[in-house]
């Protein structure tokens, strides 16, 4: 027996150990009502939709990911106190990286398939759907979304368009690893600041207020951030889940830093509960269309989200302070379980909504089955082989510890592989360079080579003159010295650039001389002859697709 086994049972925090496990299998639930519920987004969707797994899933949102976060800070913290820096950074690199690679290469290939099968498509671009399932989204976004290409690819031919295309590319629930890996890269040296801002043992006393301080921050990221980057998760354009769920993870690391101020958060539950719940309430209300008010969802969000966490601490803390004999093992599968759980919803979610069953029979079969597959599998498959245990980033077993002495090793190597196939990838074949039919065969746009972007010019019009036979000039135009310019030869697009994506180019913009207004724009080339506009204010989710046809090609592009 290790002789500090005892000592070590005796500071390990069961609470804690007991919050991560709810917050696992809670996922269960979450995302089974996901298939159900009017809001975006969820890879596979039921035909029939449930207003009450709409509030089930707004719900457990609030408060759900956040835990997450606030859990990896503590646990983060914790970690580097016990290894120090450099050990600190290899636990990453074997606990998150290793499994990602390993998810993104089995697992999440099977589960984009099915998306796409199912009619939508998520992308780091924004979200399409197939028109077929226009009507239910429109219940929560009344403008509409982009029309998602038709897709009846077998799996053998869709797999290696994944890798190499990012359009194709998912990470799926894993976007929770890939992010938390890289926050705690990035904020290592400011974790090792913390730590030595203050000794980690002496408790002081915190008042109360600090325990609502977090709220500040988090409802100015709502309130700033979330309207321009409403939430899809690609990384490198995400800065209000970046900001906010970085703000939880500081939390976390704090409150395992400062035992005083944890233990304020542990008095606060009964009075956190409430606000919570009387926040919810208001949330509640305002969803049903009884107050109109973004401003009160978004602040609500960031105020109920904490509140109901600083319950939870507190309530754990103050009734499942003490382990048992499931938990080590519920401990132990709650990682893999993690990874595992979503391919089993999404691949037998998607044959079993196909039945003539209702939304409460469906919920329940799903719930079971995704439960029953997933611990199958990790009780049977990843739990008892080295192996799968070190790539789901499991502790090995004793003699095959040296598995994970070879993580960073293998991580370099599993990088130059993926690099290695996408550097391979043929260059850009594909371009929209050419003559368009725009708005419906109203105009023909010519777009061209400016330097190493893409713009566009009007080159002919079905109707070039005005109702008193004048030729149709720019009268809209917001700059008056350009409103008696012809439409023919202006220039309507500009500033495009290449996207990793062979069959993309984003970061431009499009002239509506109908209006007078520039918006935002990105192309995507459906085929070789249909070109999709996706033009915006803001978000590309709250603008409005239009497809152009190559000209010449009209006949052959009918799909009647």
């Amino acid at each position: 027996m290790n002789p500090d086994s005892s000592s070590a049972d005796a500071m390990r925090r069961y609470d804690i150990d007991w919050l991560r496990v709810f917050a696992t299998y809670l996922l269960f639930v979450f995302h089974v009502a996901m298939v159900f519920n009017p809001a975006p987004f969820y890879h596979i969707r039921n035909a029939d939709l449930s207003f009450g797994m709409l509030v089930l899933s707004g719900f457990i949102s609030l408060w759900h990911m956040p835990l997450f976060f606030l859990l990896a800070g503590w646990s983060a913290c914790s970690s580097l106190q016990a290894r120090g820096r450099q050990d600190f950074l290899k636990e990453r690199i074997f606990k998150l990286w290793i499994p990602l690679v390993m998810g993104c290469v089995l697992i999440c290939p099977p589960i984009k398939y099915i998306e796409l099968r199912s009619g939508l498509d998520l992308s780091y671009a924004g979200l399409r759907v197939s028109p077929a399932l226009e009507a239910g989204f429109k219940l929560i976004i009344p403008g509409g979304l982009p029309v998602a290409a038709p897709f009846d690819e077998t799996f053998l031919a869709f797999v290696p368009s994944f890798f190499t295309h990012l359009s194709r590319f998912t990470w799926s629930h894993l976007w929770f690893i890939a992010y938390l890996f890289t926050f705690t890269v990035l904020y290592q040296p400011l974790f090792g600041w913390l730590m030595r801002l203050q000794p980690l043992s002496p408790k002081k006393h915190a008042h109360s207020a600090w325990v609502y301080l977090p709220i500040l921050p988090l409802a100015l990221i709502q309130l700033t951030l979330r309207e321009r980057w409403p939430g899809i998760q690609n990384l490198f354009d995400d800065w209000a889940n970046v900001a906010y769920y970085s703000t939880y993870l500081f939390a976390g690391f704090l409150l395992a830093s400062y035992p005083g101020f944890e233990e304020a958060v542990h008095r606060e539950r009964t009075r956190a509960l409430t606000l919570g719940v009387a926040t919810m309430l208001v949330l509640l209300i305002t969803l049903l269309g009884v107050i109109s008010s973004p401003t009160i969802l978004l602040a609500g969000s960031a105020v109920a989200g904490w509140c109901f966490i600083v319950a939870l601490l507190g309530f754990a803390n103050r009734y499942l302070a003490r382990t048992s004999t499931t938990l080590p093992y519920l401990t132990e599968s709650a990682f893999p379980v993690y990874i595992l759980h979503q391919p089993a919803i999404v691949l037998i979610g998607y044959w079993l909504i196909q039945l003539s069953l209702g939304i409460a029979a469906k919920f329940t079969l799903l719930l079971i089955a995704a439960v029953v597959a997933t611990l199958g599998v990790y009780h049977f498959v990843v739990r008892p082989f080295a192996m799968t245990r070190f790539l789901f980033g499991m502790k090995p077993k004793a003699r095959y510890a040296r598995l994970r002495a070879l993580a960073p090793t293998t991580a370099v190597l599993v990088l130059g592989v993926i690099f290695g196939v996408l550097l391979s990838h043929p260059a850009r074949a594909e371009t929209p360079v050419g003559l368009w039919y725009a708005e419906g065969g109203a105009a023909q746009v010519e777009v061209t080579a400016c330097g190493e972007e893409l713009c566009g010019r009007v080159v002919w019009l079905r109707s070039p003159f005005d109702e008193d036979g004048c030729e149709q000039r720019d009268y809209r135009n917001p700059d008056p010295a350009l409103r008696d310019r012809p439409l023919v030869g202006i220039q309507i697009l500009a500033g495009f650039e290449a996207s990793i994506d062979a069959r993309a180019w984003s970061g431009g913009t499009i002239y509506d001389p109908a209006s007078g207004n520039t918006y935002r724009c990105s192309l995507q080339l459906d085929g070789e002859n249909r070109l999709r506009l996706r033009g915006y204010i803001g978000v590309p989710l709250l603008g409005r697709t239009t497809t152009w046809i190559r000209a010449g090609l009209e006949k052959q592009m009918c799909k009647r």
